[in-house]
């Protein structure tokens, strides 16, 4: 019997695949509209507003009960810190990369750290391990295929991950594409850890095999989560993956990169994800829109049947949706704790 344990431990007791009093409930993402109104913040300076950035996603522990708090919002501050053009979203919709450059000489990164959505999400790191040292703060960052992606645009990676496996002419290219993202996730990452980061969340939607094909995930994509998964490790911080789209055909090459978890969406069967997988945690894998307009008794189905497939933490297979509604959030919670009561 596992004595109680702070959400914290409970979370980095499961990435260390130790023992837990019960099951973690993680997020990835945590915009909702309704916590948004809640903690008084207001579009869109709460995406450049440490304090009003913690007094929302923080709601997500305090009121919901979920074991993480995680932040920025979106998959946009790469991007606009080196200059690409963002859309804002609404208090509904995420931020979106709107442009992309021609070349990788293009990219200028000398002044990163400058930007001031990169410094919210700092100081938003060090206000949340402050006020919530009993939460597992963690960084959601955008994982190198996915960070390349936004630098060349959507289509060119798709074409591109097609044409570097048949010339090496143009796997080049990829590479020098690679290279860039990949050091400018080492300067965010590394900035990260250094302001109180517990958890690095590497989301690399554009790895999904519904984008590029398993061949390009395995020959290019593998190297290159492994090589910054290998720098946070090496500063002392564990890290999650997570890729969108059934990712059975890559399951074993996420489970080289050494990632300390494998986040999975609702299109995988998690007894088969976690059968290859082997000894690395899977978690997931909850139908995200079951937080908008699900039935109890489907978010609670759905949450036990993820953990008797062999979830290490419940987690929905993608982000929060900003219509998730706070009753539906709780629910979720609960029933992981009743079938972690039943099994552990």
């Amino acid at each position: 019997m596992v004595s109680e344990m702070t959400s914290k431990e409970r979370v980095l007791a499961m990435l260390n695949r130790k023992s837990v009093d019960r099951v973690p409930v993680i997020t990835g993402s945590a915009m909702v509209k309704e916590y948004i109104e809640k903690s008084g913040s207001s579009w869109p300076y709460y995406h450049c507003n440490a304090e009003m950035m913690v007094n929302t996603v923080s709601l997500m522990h305090t009121d919901a009960g979920l074991d993480n708090i995680v932040m920025p919002f979106g998959m946009f501050i790469e991007s606009m810190a080196i200059g690409l053009e963002v859309k804002m979203g609404r208090i509904d919709i995420q931020p979106s990369v709107r442009s992309f450059f021609n070349k990788p000489e293009e990219v200028k990164y000398d002044s990163f750290l400058e930007d001031k959505f990169v410094k919210t999400t700092l100081d938003a790191i060090k206000l949340s391990k402050e006020k919530y040292p009993d939460a597992a703060v963690t960084a959601f960052l955008v994982a190198p295929i996915t960070l390349a992606g936004d630098l060349m645009g959507a289509e060119n990676l798709s074409m591109l991950s097609i044409k570097c496996l048949q010339k090496e002419k143009q796997m080049q290219k990829m590479q020098d594409w690679l290279s860039i993202a990949l050091e400018i996730n080492r300067i965010y990452v590394e900035a990260c850890i250094e302001a109180g980061a517990d958890v690095i969340y590497y989301s690399d939607a554009s790895a999904s095999p519904n984008l590029v094909m398993p061949e390009f995930y395995y020959q290019v994509a593998v190297p290159a989560e492994k090589e910054i998964g290998d720098f946070v490790h090496h500063l002392g911080c564990p890290w999650e993956l997570h890729i969108c789209g059934d990712t059975v055909p890559i399951i074993e090459g996420m489970a080289s990169t050494g990632a300390d978890c494998l986040s999975v969406e609702q299109a995988v069967n998690m007894k088969e994800a976690t059968k290859i997988a082997g000894n690395v945690p899977v978690v997931g894998n909850v139908t995200p829109l079951l937080m908008v307009e699900g039935r109890e008794e489907q978010i609670i189905d759905e949450t036990r049947k993820g953990l008797d497939g062999g979830a290490k933490a419940s987690m929905l297979g993608c982000g929060t949706p900003p219509l998730s509604t706070s009753d539906r959030l709780k629910t979720w919670v609960k029933a992981v704790a009743d079938w972690s009561a039943d099994n552990i």
